[in-house]
């Protein structure tokens, strides 16, 4: 998962356009989306996928904490499930 960023606590009004334009600013995006329920509504989260590490990072560094649409947004390093507990994938 090298270059990849989890988002979350992200207003609603946020799309895939609006991640895209945020965090274009930090490197190459690969891909970009925001997670929806079944209507299509954003569940406040989603992924950012760039081309280096080094954009992941700095995209991290410089967004986590901040305000998006005037909410606080965490970002962070996107972690597979099957590496969570440690084991090696």
């Amino acid at each position: 998962g090298v270059g990849n960023v989890f988002i979350k606590n992200l207003d609603k009004n946020i799309d895939n356009k609006s991640l895209y334009d945020t965090f274009s600013a930090f490197g190459n995006i690969l891909s970009c989306k925001i997670m929806t329920d079944d209507s299509g509504q954003s569940k406040g989260f989603g992924f950012v996928h760039f081309e280096t590490q080094e954009a992941a990072t700095n995209a991290i560094n410089k967004v986590n904490g901040m305000l998006l649409a005037d909410k606080k947004v965490f970002v962070g390093p996107f972690i597979p499930r099957n590496q969570r507990l440690g084991g090696d994938g």
